[in-house]
């Protein structure tokens, strides 16, 4: 039980800091491509999960999202309201490239192949 919570605890800590990175690169002006941003596919505590799951991104930039799926089946990794949807291959690295968009906006990602799944989130910041 000990190990969970500290596992827990590790995960929240880094879903924290990638959050705190993403705006971190707003506020010193990330240029119009952006970066590469690292994103998991597990399972914590019997559940499968996005880490981190809230992705925040600079408005008018492209990004790169670098998926890792650290499961052995396959997982889907949509967001629906840009129409983007992969397939995640068991222990394989899959890349996704995020258009620019307005700031402001707030999209769902969810896995396609496995609606139960947890969701999470993509955040986009505006300039002001």
């Amino acid at each position: 039980m000990r190990q969970a919570l500290y596992f827990s605890c590790v995960l929240a800590a880094l879903g924290l800091a990638a959050t705190v990175a993403s705006a971190d690169s707003h506020a010193h002006g990330a240029d119009a491509k952006g970066r590469v941003i690292q994103v998991v596919s597990a399972v914590v505590g019997g559940k499968n999960v996005f880490i981190p799951s809230t992705i925040v991104v600079a408005e008018g930039t492209t990004n790169t999202l670098s998926i890792f799926n650290t499961t052995d089946k396959p997982h889907g990794f949509r967001i629906p309201a840009l129409g983007l949807e992969v397939v995640l291959t068991p222990q394989q690295e899959t890349t996704l490239e995020l258009p620019a968009l307005e700031g402001g906006a707030i999209y769902e990602i969810n896995c396609q192949l496995h609606p139960a799944h947890r969701t999470a989130t993509l955040a986009v910041l505006g300039h002001d």
